[in-house]
């Protein structure tokens, strides 16, 4: 039997966010935005379209850059986002009056009635997602992973 002291970090037990190399939190999003897509499909929806249209709901008029902001995607997905929305009539593009290089960005009425339809699909998904766990147990997930959001967040900003 070796006398030799092992490191600390090594002998501490490391908690993996994977069960047997699958990733949990991926297949989680993964099933949810297959799911959710699924569900939007009569109304031509999907989800990343869903959420440009949340975002204008709640603040109309956003520049392209600030929904790719929020959105945390590039500002290429963003327009690419918007393209197929304002072609379909639920956004429109106006000059921005302050500086006539950018575009701001608009959800029509159509949108905003789309967006009643996307809100309650949310909360159908998480109905389904959340069966059979307990409400203090979601509010302590919910928790932990705002401050899991959070600490990857400043690692890369670090970066």
């Amino acid at each position: 039997m070796d006398n030799v002291p092992q490191d600390a970090a090594a002998s501490k037990k490391q908690t993996s966010l994977s069960e047997d190399n699958n990733p949990v939190f991926q297949d989680i999003a993964r099933f949810r935005a297959i799911l959710f897509d699924a569900m939007l499909k009569p109304h031509d929806m999907t989800m990343s379209q869903g959420w440009v249209l949340v975002h204008l709901v709640r603040e109309n008029g956003l520049r392209q850059s600030e929904l790719a902001d929020r959105l945390e995607v590039a500002t290429v997905t963003t327009s690419k986002l918007i393209d197929r929305l304002e072609a379909r009539g639920y956004v429109e593009r106006r000059s921005d009056p302050n500086d006539r290089r950018s575009n701001r960005v608009y959800a029509t009425p159509q949108a905003k009635q789309l967006v009643k339809i996307l809100t309650k699909t949310i909360f159908e998904v998480d109905e389904i997602a959340n069966a059979g766990i307990p409400e203090k147990d979601l509010a302590t997930t919910l928790r932990v992973l705002a401050l899991m959001r959070t600490n990857l967040k400043a690692a890369l900003n670090n970066r």
